[in-house]
C-alpha cells in the first residue's frame, strides 16, 4: 500500500460546498479516475482519505491538503491528470507527491493557515493610519474575542485571547476604498483561530471603519513547522 499527499484548489462556486459535501466529491472523483483506493474494514467500508482542517463555507483557497491510501504504484502525474478530469470547475489538484509509511496524517501536522481578506471601508482612510492601527492593535498582550462553540459543542459562547493565535497580521494593499489584509493564524494543533474573528476584533478594537458585511476569504496555503521554521505539508 502506498499514500499520496496532494495539494489542490477549492476556489470559485466550489467554495460554498460544505467539508462533507467536499469528502463525498472527492471519493467520487477518485473512483471515475480507476485510482485503485484503500478502504477500511468494517461493515461500512470507506475510502482511507485524510482532509486538513476544514475550510468554512464561502472561503476559497489554493492550498488545501488531503492523504489518500492507494493499493499499488501510479505514476504521480498520471494520478493528477485522472484525477483532475473527474473534478468539478474550481477544483485542481497541483501538487502531489508520495509519503512514507511511518508520516503523520495530514490533519496531524498542520500548525499554521495564511489568508488573503479582502474588505471594504466605509469610509476612506489613509494607509498610513491603517498601517498604525494595526501595529497597534498587535502590541497588545491580550486581544478579547467572542468564540462560537462548534455545531457538536454544548457549551456557550466564551470569551478568549486570540492575541496568541496570529502570528502574522499586515495591511497587503490597499485602494479604490478596500483593503487586502494578510494573516497567518493558528490552525490544527495550535488552536483555531478565523479570519472573521479577527477582522471583527479589528474594526471593533482598533478602531478601522471596516465594512464586515462586504469580505471575502481566501486561504493561500497550510503550514506545519520543523526545527522552528514553517514550512507546506509538501515541501
Amino acid at each position: 500500500m502506498y499514500r499520496i499527499r496532494a495539494r489542490y484548489t477549492k476556489t470559485d462556486m466550489m467554495k460554498f460546498i460544505s467539508h462533507l459535501d467536499l469528502v463525498r466529491l472527492m471519493q467520487r472523483a477518485f473512483r471515475r479516475a480507476e485510482i485503485p483506493l484503500v478502504f477500511s474494514k468494517g461493515f461500512n467500508p470507506h475510502p482511507k482519505l485524510t482532509f486538513a482542517t476544514a475550510l468554512s463555507v464561502g472561503v476559497s483557497s489554493e492550498g488545501e491538503y488531503l492523504d489518500v491510501e492507494i493499493k499499488d504504484f501510479i505514476d504521480l502525474d498520471h494520478f493528477k491528470a485522472r484525477v483532475n478530469q473527474e473534478l468539478p470547475d474550481g477544483m485542481r489538484i497541483l501538487q502531489c507527491k508520495y509519503l512514507e509509511q511511518k508520516s503523520e496524517s495530514i490533519m496531524a501536522i498542520i500548525e499554521y493557515s495564511s489568508y488573503l481578506v479582502h474588505v471594504k471601508l466605509e469610509k476612506e482612510v489613509p494607509e498610513k493610519l491603517i498601517t498604525e492601527h494595526i501595529n497597534h492593535f498587535l502590541s497588545q498582550k491580550e486581544i478579547l474575542a467572542h468564540k462560537k462553540p462548534g455545531k457538536r459543542n454544548n457549551e456557550k459562547e466564551k470569551e478568549i485571547n486570540i492575541r496568541t493565535y496570529i502570528n502574522q497580521l499586515e495591511l497587503f494593499s490597499h485602494e479604490n476604498n478596500e483593503v487586502m489584509l494578510k494573516m497567518i493564524l493558528a490552525t490544527g494543533s495550535r488552536g483555531n483561530l478565523k479570519p472573521e474573528v479577527v477582522i471583527q476584533a479589528l474594526a471593533r478594537q482598533a478602531q478601522i471603519p471596516l465594512d464586515l458585511e462586504k469580505s471575502r476569504i481566501h486561504r493561500l496555503e497550510l503550514y506545519t513547522t520543523e526545527n522552528g521554521k514553517m514550512m507546506t505539508p509538501i515541501s
